[in-house]
């Protein structure tokens, strides 16, 4: 499992982390450094779902920089195909909010949608999906809305609803913002009923500032400790914190983070936006957690995410016992009844059915979805040594989060 990065690598991170920088901050790009290649840069922005930005730095860069007649052509196409992707999104989303109005539903969009606008412009910040909470009481007439705009309903889990219009469309309509099984479910509990109506709307509403951003980071908690977080993720902490800082009330933060576990989390992802993004910052090295990162690409590594998961399921919470590997191994594909519930809840009324579930979602992922990779599946599954998951755990404890107890966490060599 790689751990770090080599000089070269730390040396185009370091430049592309100047050219967001300059975007976000709106100020002139540094020139690039002797014999960079800004092809290998690009394609660090492809990597980390940041492709506008870069876009945007390259062509404020050639105006005082001699930049390859291809690289420009390329950057002038990308970002126009990324702003026709965000006026369209926009429009799906505010006509959808706008029938939600009319049917009278209330509703709580999440996430990217109000963290687009605090970007200097909106198509800056790519989104995947739009993530909105909903009362559950409401589900068949937002399904009959849905299916009104020309959206096709997917799959629904215990905690969410999946919808899908072509080309690019893809909603989540969440029950809640955590699962029930969360430690943290009850602290943010009711949402809907507390958040308040935004301006321009009637039904469709948002969360204090506060709240917002103890829900932003306790995703980005998530995903750090399931498989990692990328660029993207810090650059969302910084143009938060850079817009409502002085708005934010840090008593009753404080008190929040603590309850939640947070505190040193927090610090650590506010610390390395500063760093990384600040106006005329300039990054010379970077510690073990930047590299984790750096290393992540958007949402975290496949592999790192299989290794954490393998091993937290090894371990018995009743006892305390581990599975061997290879019966870890086997349950991973051939999951319990209480993971294939949360996806088919047939088998919480009828665990008979559990070898049923098992053949539904194989021929799913293999017929419909065809996201097997099965020598790639096998090698994440049974390639990572004690010393890796020493390494996941070093991390964790970096940014105050939980631990997959196997060995006492070491901080491994560098490459030299």
């Amino acid at each position: 499992m790689i751990k770090h990065l080599n000089d070269a690598q730390k040396k185009e991170y370091a430049y592309y982390l100047t050219l967001v920088s300059s975007v976000l901050n709106g100020t002139e790009p540094q020139l690039p450094y002797e014999n960079c290649n800004l092809d290998h840069i690009r394609q660090i922005s492809n990597d980390t779902r940041m492709d506008a930005i870069f876009d945007e730095a390259v062509l404020m860069l050639s105006k005082k920089y001699s930049v390859s007649d291809k690289l420009l052509s390329y950057v002038k196409n990308n970002l126009n195909h990324w702003i026709y992707i965000d006026t369209m999104m926009k429009y799906e989303i505010e006509s959808l909010l706008k029938c939600f109005d009319e049917g009278k539903i209330y509703n709580l969009p999440m996430k990217g949608y109000f963290l687009k606008e605090d970007y200097p412009n909106s198509f800056e910040r790519s989104i995947s999906d739009y993530d909105i909470l909903f009362d559950i009481n409401d589900i068949d007439r937002i399904k009959n809305i849905f299916k009104q705009n020309g959206y096709k309903f997917l799959q629904n889990d215990d905690q969410q609803y999946h919808f899908v219009k072509a080309p690019f469309m893809y909603i989540e309509m969440h029950r809640s913002l955590l699962k029930k099984n969360d430690k943290n479910y009850s602290l943010l509990e009711n949402q809907l009923e507390k958040a308040k109506v935004r301006d321009g709307y009637s039904y469709s509403k948002e969360m204090t500032l506060e709240d917002y951003y103890i829900y932003m980071l306790l995703h980005s908690a998530k995903h750090f400790s399931e498989g990692g977080i990328g660029i993207r993720m810090i650059a969302d902490e910084y143009v938060f914190y850079k817009k409502y800082s002085d708005q934010l009330n840090q008593k009753y933060l404080s008190e929040q983070f603590e309850k939640l576990g947070i505190t040193l989390f927090e610090k650590k992802l506010r610390d390395i936006s500063l760093k990384w993004y600040s106006k005329g910052s300039e990054v010379k090295d970077f510690d073990d957690v930047e590299e984790y990162i750096l290393l992540s690409m958007t949402l975290g590594r496949v592999d790192v995410a299989v290794m954490s998961e393998m091993e937290r399921q090894r371990v018995n919470t009743k006892t305390g016992r581990k599975k061997s590997r290879f019966a870890n191994f086997i349950s991973s594909l051939f999951p319990n009844k209480t993971y294939m519930a949360n996806k088919y809840p047939f088998v919480e009324k009828m665990p008979i059915l559990l070898p049923y579930s098992w053949a539904c979602m194989w021929c799913r992922r293999i017929f419909i979805d065809r996201n097997i990779d099965i020598k790639k599946g096998f090698n994440n599954r049974t390639s990572y040594t004690d010393d890796d998951v020493s390494y996941f755990n070093y991390i964790q404890t970096e940014v105050g989060l939980s631990l997959i107890h196997i060995s006492e966490p070491t901080r491994p060599e560098p490459i030299s």
